[in-house]
């Protein structure tokens, strides 16, 4: 199996159906996986299995393996490489470096040539490897002709077809890059005026990124597979050679150039959404909080707080979490989400939200929850439109922060504090149990109470049966439970705590879990823990009884 939706992940459901399924044929399967250290976490969590990494082996052990698979006959392969061997020494072309595919790419020239040194011709200058160390020179040559330059960049794309075709689309490239391919601007202006030559600013080829990376001591790691997003992407990361050159730049430029530090809040304040970008940009805005100190040291994170920009504030929140870290400003930070907090900007308001679900809030779970049980309070029901848009983005904010807390591990905290706003009566009871129902999404912790039955099983129980019975947020929670239902064909843990709850939901029967037994009945299939239970407690509610569980 080659590859894996970073986005839907192979949950403990499907791994636990498809290893029955493979237990019963006597198959095994393996899995092919790029080397991304969360995903081969989380899969390592699952399949409770240690990944093992495939390293290429040698070219010249695939090289040997290829050439014998296309070419079975041992006095065939010699006479083949007789053609080689006149001009080249195999070894030398099968350098360390060659990939596999490189090393496909040297058999089948071989092949190709079917014994005829002509044929064969210099085919170490052909293998691919060589000719990508001979671009910079053969750009260094092209640098001050803008007509090769435009030539060699159409030949490239167009490779195999008519010569004046690729003299056409050059010289329509070259026409379009003005003087984008033009090393030198020249000595005179439109009118006519004498002026010296100088390097043109604009010229695409201006300054190579082996260059750039020599001059400021850094290098391009190895392509490697990142799935943080939606999809899976390939990274060659930017590193400084000597550890933590990073933090010495930016710390001697913050605190040496106060001009400059201006321009560099300036310039990230404006970086666009990227998850990526953001919490890069946030751990040097905090890293900068600690270098500056004093009274001001988190002037340039409020800012960003107050700014109309989403992806500022999730910056600040990201800041607000590294600057917390010293432990003169941490005392700060926390007066400053206080107040912002008990504020009346909603930009303030949600920047605490993001910051109670960022590293700050994570590290300090009892506070977090605290914050955000101030902001739930500060939301009243609105006279005015806008006011109704900020409160909605501030409730998404607080059910993120929620639902990231509780993911980082602190699911009790969580938990009961939900149930004590619920209790307390002070918060608006269909937010809270809104915020209760997008908890459901992550079932694991409530599905091993559950199915243990432990003491806190009836409190769960008790939630979930106020959910259905709020319109604000039964889909959500239905949504969540029909999910379960369905895992539960292949989770044993999951099945017992399924029939577990519905037992004890259909003991209560209201209007709500009515709703919820009618979609199971609709949508459930053979198999479906709970659906047993689901479609008793319909036929005795229908007949009048009361269900009664057994």
């Amino acid at each position: 199996m080659d590859g894996l939706f970073p986005s839907r992940p192979l949950g403990p459901g499907v791994l636990g159906h498809v290893r029955s399924l493979l237990h019963k044929a006597g198959a095994r399967m393996v899995i092919v996986l790029p080397d991304d250290a969360a995903l081969l976490r989380r899969l390592e969590q699952d399949l409770h299995v240690a990944p093992t990494v495939c390293v290429p082996p040698p070219p010249a052990m695939v090289f040997g393996s290829y050439f014998e698979a296309v070419v079975p006959d041992q006095r065939e392969r010699e006479r083949l490489l007789a053609a080689l061997d006149q001009r080249h020494d195999l070894g030398d072309l099968l350098v360390p470096e060659l990939v596999p595919a490189e090393v496909v790419e040297l058999v089948t020239a071989i092949v190709a040539a079917d014994g005829d040194p002509e044929a064969l011709g210099d085919v170490g200058d052909r293998l691919s490897y060589r000719a990508e160390r001979e671009v910079p020179e053969l750009l260094a040559k092209l640098r001050g002709d803008p007509d090769a330059l435009a030539f060699l960049l159409a030949a490239c794309v167009y490779e195999g077809l008519d010569h004046r075709l690729i003299r056409e689309e050059a010289d329509r490239l070259l026409e379009l890059s003005g003087d984008r391919l033009t090393a030198v601007l020249p000595a005179t202006d439109p009118q006519g005026a004498e002026k010296a030559e100088r390097p043109n600013p604009a010229f695409v080829f201006r300054r190579a990124l082996t260059d750039l990376l020599g001059a400021v001591r850094a290098v391009r790691k190895e392509r490697e597979i990142r799935t943080e997003g939606a999809y899976a992407h390939s990274v060659e990361a930017v590193v400084f050679v000597r550890h933590r050159q990073a933090e010495a730049v930016l710390r001697h430029v913050w605190r040496e150039y106060g001009q400059l530090s201006d321009l560099l809040v300036e310039w990230l304040r404006e970086v666009r959404r990227s998850t990526e970008l953001t919490r890069s940009v946030g751990t040097f805005m905090g890293q900068a909080a600690r270098w500056g100190g004093g009274r001001r040291a988190l002037l340039h994170i409020q800012a960003l707080a107050e700014s109309e920009r989403y992806t500022s504030r999730l910056i600040a929140a990201n800041a607000l979490g590294i600057a917390a870290e010293d432990p003169l400003l941490v005392a700060e930070v926390r007066y400053r989400l206080q107040q912002w907090s008990l504020g009346a900007d909603f930009r303030l308001r949600t920047t605490v939200a993001y910051a109670c679900g960022a590293e700050f809030g994570i590290s300090r779970p009892d506070l977090a929850l605290r914050l955000l049980r101030t902001l739930l309070l500060g939301v009243r029901e609105r006279l005015h439109e806008e006011d109704l848009r900020d409160d909605n983005r501030l409730l998404l904010a607080v059910r993120v922060a929620l639902l990231s807390l509780f993911q980082a591990g602190n699911e009790n905290e969580v938990f009961f504090r939900l149930f004590e706003w619920l209790v307390e009566e002070q918060c608006d009871t269909e937010q809270v149990l809104s915020l209760f129902a997008q908890l459901l999404q992550s079932p694991q912790w409530f599905t091993q109470k559950l199915a243990d039955q432990d003491p806190e099983s009836e409190l769960v129980v008790e939630i979930i049966h106020r959910a259905l019975n709020a319109e604000g947020s039964f889909d959500a929670t239905c949504t969540a439970l029909v999910r379960w239902a369905d895992w539960g064909r292949w989770n044993e843990t999951l099945h017992r705590a399924v029939e577990n709850l519905f037992a004890a939901l259909a003991q209560t029967m209201q209007s709500g879990e009515f709703r919820l037994f009618v979609e199971m009945n609709e949508a459930g299939a053979d198999g479906w823990a709970g659906l047993g239970t689901a479609r008793a407690a319909l036929s005795k509610w229908r007949a009048g009884e009361r269900w009664e569980a057994a």
